[in-house]
C-alpha cells in the first residue's frame, strides 16, 4: 500500500492523503535453510550485513497469517479480511505509534513489516500476537530509494523461504508509467541487504506474492493493471488489464486462492443518486463519450479536479458535480475501501465488498495462505 500528501484544485477540499507493523529477527531451526541471499547491484546500495544468523527455517509457522489477508487501516489499526467469506475483522491497534503507514508485507512467520512515510523504514510486529513494533534490520542507504510497494514471495513451490521484493515509486504524485520509471528490488530479510533486479515501466505500484514464487504488481495508468513480474529480471510474464477501474488515493493488494483481492476506495452510495437527480441527461451523454466518462469516474474517484481529471468535463456536467459534493465529493480520508476480486484463471474481476468497515491503506498476504482453492 502507498502513501503521502497530494495536493490539488479540490472539489471543496484542501489535501488528499494517498496510501496503500512485534517480531525479532531470529527465526525458528526447523524447515529449508536459505543458501545465499541476492545477487547485488550497483543500482541499489546494499548495507553493511545485519548481525545475525546467516540462515534461517523457513517452514510457515502456525498461524492466522496461513489463512487470512492482513489489512492496515488509514489510522494504523491492524485488522484480517478473509477472502472466504469476504469479512472483515478488528485486530488490534493503532499499532506501531506514530508511523503513517505506506505498504505493508507478512513473512511466512507471520511477522508484518510496515513501512512508515516520514521514517522510510519499516516497523516489525507479529499478527498473531500483536505486541510493541520493533525495528528491521533494512537501512535506507540510497537517497533515491525511498518508499515502495512490498511483498514477500516464496522462492519456490518447493522451497518456502521468502523474500521482500519491493517496487519503487519516486513519491511524486500519482502513479505513472512509462518506460524505465521504476526499479524492481530485494531486501534480504536477515541482513537487510536492498540489491537491484532491474527496470520497470511503472512509478509506484502495489505488490503481492504466492507460496509458488509468482510475483504480480497492481501498477499502470490507463488502465490500471495487474503485472506478473519475473522476480529474476522485472520483465513483464502476463498482463491483466483492469478497464473502468481506478488506482484510488488509498489501495492495496494481496493473493490468495488462485485470485487477486484489490481494495480501493469506494464512492458514496448516495453520489448516483443525487447525480441523476440533478443532470440525468447530461450525466447519460458524458457517459457515453469515452474521454468525458474517463474524467467523470477520476473526479468521482480521487474527489480532486484539475486539468487531468475533470479538465474535459462539460460545464453542466462540472456543476452537477460540484452540487452533489456532498456525496461525490467526499474527501478520501472520510472514505471507506470496497474490494475487488480478479481470478487470474479466467481474467474476470468483479466487487466483493462494495463498502467495507475502513479504509485500507496497506494490506498483506503471506507466503503461507493458499495458492489455489479446493
Amino acid at each position: 500500500m502507498d502513501g503521502m500528501d497530494r495536493r490539488g484544485l479540490t472539489l471543496g477540499l484542501v489535501t488528499l492523503l494517498m496510501l496503500a507493523g512485534c517480531g525479532d529477527d531470529d527465526r525458528d531451526d526447523d524447515g529449508p535453510t536459505r543458501d545465499s541471499g541476492p545477487v547485488e547491484s550497483d543500482a541499489f546500495t546494499p548495507p553493511d550485513a545485519f548481525a545475525g544468523d546467516a540462515g534461517r527455517g523457513c517452514a510457515c509457522a502456525p498461524g492466522l497469517h496461513q489463512d487470512l489477508v492482513f489489512l492496515l487501516s488509514d489510522d494504523g489499526e491492524l485488522w484480517s479480511f478473509d477472502p472466504r467469506s469476504n469479512e472483515f475483522a478488528f485486530v488490534a491497534g493503532p499499532v506501531c505509534s506514530g508511523v503513517m503507514p505506506f505498504s505493508m508485507a507478512v513473512d511466512e512467520q507471520g511477522v508484518a513489516w510496515i513501512l512508515g512515510i516520514d521514517s522510510l523504514s519499516f516497523e516489525l510486529i507479529d499478527v498473531n500476537d500483536p505486541g510493541l513494533c520493533e525495528p528491521s534490520p533494512y537501512l535506507r542507504r540510497n537517497p533515491e530509494v525511498g518508499l515502495f510497494g512490498t511483498s514477500f514471495v516464496a522462492e519456490s513451490e518447493t522451497n518456502p523461504c521468502s523474500d521482500l521484493y519491493v517496487q519503487t515509486y519516486s513519491g511524486d504524485g500519482s502513479f505513472d508509467e512509462g518506460e524505465d520509471l521504476g526499479r524492481l528490488g530485494v531486501i534480504d530479510p536477515i541482513t537487510g541487504d536492498l540489491s537491484d533486479i532491474g527496470s520497470l515501466d511503472y512509478d509506484g505500484g502495489e505488490l503481492t506474492g504466492t507460496g509458488d514464487g509468482r510475483l504480480y504488481a497492481f501498477t499502470g495508468v490507463d488502465p490500471v493493471k495487474i503485472v506478473e513480474l519475473d522476480r529474476a529480471t522485472g520483465a513483464e510474464l502476463d498482463v491483466f488489464p483492469l478497464e473502468g477501474l481506478d488506482k484510488t488515493n488509498a489501495s492495496a493488494v494481496a493473493f490468495y486462492g488462485g485470485s487477486i483481492y484489490i481494495f480501493t476506495e469506494a464512492v458514496d452510495e448516495g453520489c448516483e443518486p443525487c447525480l441523476q437527480a440533478e443532470c440525468s441527461s447530461e450525466l447519460a451523454a458524458c457517459r457515453a463519450d469515452a474521454v468525458c466518462a474517463d474524467h467523470l469516474q477520476c473526479v468521482l474517484e480521487t474527489a480532486m479536479m484539475t486539468d487531468a481529471c475533470g479538465g474535459f468535463l462539460t460545464e453542466e456536467v462540472r456543476s452537477c458535480v460540484i452540487a452533489c459534493e456532498e456525496t461525490c465529493a467526499v474527501s478520501p480520508r472520510g472514505r471507506e475501501s470496497k474490494v475487488i476480486r480478479l481470478d487470474l484463471e479466467t481474467r474476470l474481476f468483479e466487487t466483493v465488498v462494495p463498502t467495507g468497515p475502513i479504509r485500507v491503506v496497506g494490506a498483506a498476504s503471506s507466503p503461507c495462505v493458499p495458492v489455489t482453492l479446493i
